[in-house]
């Protein structure tokens, strides 16, 4: 599961490397609301391009891109497709605020067959959840949350018409140094478009 995420990864360090590059802002652990000062959910309908939820007791929404590009060009909302040794089939949902990024990466489905009806057979269908601050988008700093798990565990997509992928997730992000945080009633309205990639050389389609 690593392996099929590492090139995005890879192009996520350079971004974040070059944005960082001139700031002396410290890394801190990640702070939300205390338990007595939540902030309650919208019960607006979700809208497209947009993920949102509970992140420990505070309700946040994400709509921002990670890089100020055109929708298409962006990778924070690809489908990745191609063949090098093995299929590539990798959903990258994307978003943040000024200060936090949510990121979701579904591996081994593509598109045209969503929605999967549960229960989804585990074989090579895996998602990932990711939460941190900016400063903290190298997976091994403290301040990175992470869960890994099959699909349909904890990420769920329930529509995919016209490629706009809605959904639900949730579960206990962990960080290297063991710190949680619960992420709950989290959902999803985002349209993917389509990246070619055969052994690693990309093309829109």
């Amino acid at each position: 599961m690593k392996s099929i995420l590492l090139s995005s990864r890879i192009f996520m360090m350079i971004v974040f490397t070059l944005f960082y590059a001139c700031t002396k802002e410290s890394s801190d652990k990640i702070s939300l609301s205390p338990p007595n000062q939540t902030i309650q959910k919208s019960d607006s309908i979700i809208p497209l391009g947009c993920i949102r939820g509970y992140f420990g007791d505070e309700y946040k929404s994400f709509t921002d891109h990670i890089e100020k590009v055109a929708a298409i060009d962006s990778f924070s909302n690809c489908y990745y497709y191609g063949y090098c040794n093995n299929t590539l089939k990798q959903i990258t949902l994307i978003r943040c605020d000024s200060t936090y990024v949510i990121a979701l990466y579904i591996m081994g489905i593509s598109p045209e067959s969503l929605p999967v009806e549960p229960p989804v057979p585990d074989y090579c269908k895996y998602a990932e959840i990711q939460f941190y601050k900016f400063q903290d988008w190298n997976s091994v700093s403290n301040g990175h949350y992470s869960l890994d798990n099959f699909y349909g565990r904890n990420v769920f997509i329930t529509n995919s018409k016209d490629d706009v992928l809605t959904g639900t997730f949730e579960g206990d992000l962990i960080s290297p140094d063991s710190s949680r945080i619960h992420v709950s009633k989290g959902e999803f309205n985002i349209k993917v478009f389509r990246k070619y990639m055969p052994c690693g050389k990309s093309n829109g389609k």
